[in-house]
């Protein structure tokens, strides 16, 4: 059992912290969410709606039954247990079917009528924001950027140190672009520690609606899944972003409206209209790795290899390190190989654009690691932990 205390809001140098204190089972502890002081009056204390999202995906996957203290607003609580929780239990073999205790709070809070998305300067949060600046909709055109830690960065004191470094570029572009900006900290990664990639759109959502007196529109940049790859068949082993077409509509409301944005473009096709957006010149940051791109992670090898398929390169020398990459093709092409035959979407679209610039080499270089991570994957399936380690250090070594 999971029980959700009453929130309270506690402000002190210049912050302004949403918490509730939260018992799971024997443990109890507090679960918070803090921004600026100036931001304190939008945080929603009358409800439990954050917290609820926040845990709920934990809570159906350990097999909890979630009691609020605080009222639960009509629209999520009504969408939750008639729509999103059956849905996702009943096509799972192992999520639990969550039953939520509160009472309903069927009022209107006051808002703010803000509209905002994320800002991590990514391909997905740039696509969303050089979309949907458009003035030719008033009531959706974006007011304001939010940079929140609420598990992107990862746990403990790495996260931390990336979050600080980060936010700094975050705030950087609001200055330059006039956005408000708006920076969340949370608690959230180490409290329940999980996967982001499982849990992204909980946890993230979890910072909208901790704002939901603030926000009238959010729009929760798409993951690089199309709109064609929802499913909710076994959803908890996959990312949670593939069935938000369901959640992002069951986690709205009357007040706020949260909108998946992106859906109908792969990464590729998005990354087409990013290239043609200015600001993303001097502020692309895809790496998973450290705060400056460091061009070798998986995210850097995709993105370079797509903007060199678009060629589009001398545009990034800011933020890349283009020359390294220009002396390097050859790995990277490998890679992108490797990422064709094994159909990652990731890489959709850019193969075709650049298969004439390929090496002989390199496909087969790409074939051959195709292969052995296939056997790899078979291999580490099947086998004893302990061959599997030194299966693992063997393969890696031979990996481009």
């Amino acid at each position: 059992m999971i029980t959700i205390h009453k929130p309270t809001i506690r402000t002190e140098n210049g912050k302004s912290r949403l918490e509730s204190s939260v018992s799971i089972d024997n443990f109890s502890g507090v679960l918070w969410f803090e921004v600026e002081s100036k931001f304190g009056p939008y945080l929603c204390h009358e409800r439990g709606d954050a917290f609820l999202v926040a845990l709920l995906n934990y809570a159906m996957r350990n097999g909890h039954d979630i009691t609020s203290e605080a009222p639960i607003g009509e629209d999520l609580y009504y969408r939750l247990s008639t729509d999103l929780i059956p849905a996702l239990a009943n096509n799972s073999k192992v999520l639990h079917l969550t039953k939520i205790t509160a009472a309903v709070d069927s009022s209107i809070l006051p808002n703010a009528q803000a509209v905002g998305t994320g800002i991590s300067c990514g391909v997905d949060s740039l696509h969303a924001v050089a979309q949907e600046s458009n003035p030719n909709f008033p009531r959706h055109k974006l007011t304001h950027l939010a940079f929140n830690n609420v598990g992107s960065h990862g746990a403990g004191e790495r996260a931390q140190k990336l979050f600080d470094e980060r936010r700094a570029l975050a705030k950087k572009f609001c200055e330059e672009y006039h956005y408000e900006y708006v920076e969340g900290n949370s608690n959230l990664q180490d409290f329940i520690p999980q996967s982001h990639f499982l849990s992204h759109t909980y946890s993230s959502i979890f910072s909208v609606l901790a704002l939901q007196k603030l926000y009238s529109v959010y729009y929760y940049a798409s993951s690089g899944h199309k709109y064609n790859s929802f499913s909710i068949k076994d959803s908890e082993k996959y990312d949670s972003g593939l069935y938000e077409l369901l959640s992002l509509n069951c986690f709205s409301s009357h007040s706020l409206k949260i909108y998946s944005e992106g859906g109908e473009k792969n990464r590729f096709e998005k990354l087409q209209s990013v290239v043609k957006f200015e600001p993303s010149y001097k502020y692309l940051n895809v790496c998973v790795k450290q705060f400056h791109n460091c061009g070798k992670c998986e995210k850097c090898v995709r993105t370079l290899v797509a903007i060199d398929a678009l060629n589009c390169l001398e545009k990034y020398k800011t933020v890349f390190d283009i020359n390294y990459y220009k002396q390097n093709r050859s790995y990277y092409y490998t890679k992108l190989v490797v990422g064709t035959l094994e159909k990652n979407e990731m890489y959709e679209g850019v193969y075709p654009l650049l298969k004439n610039k390929i090496s002989f080499v390199s496909n087969v270089r790409g074939g051959v690691n195709f292969c052995l991570r296939s056997i790899k994957k078979v291999l580490v399936s099947i086998l004893p932990k302990p061959i599997k380690n030194l299966l693992k250090k063997f393969l890696k070594k031979r990996s481009p």
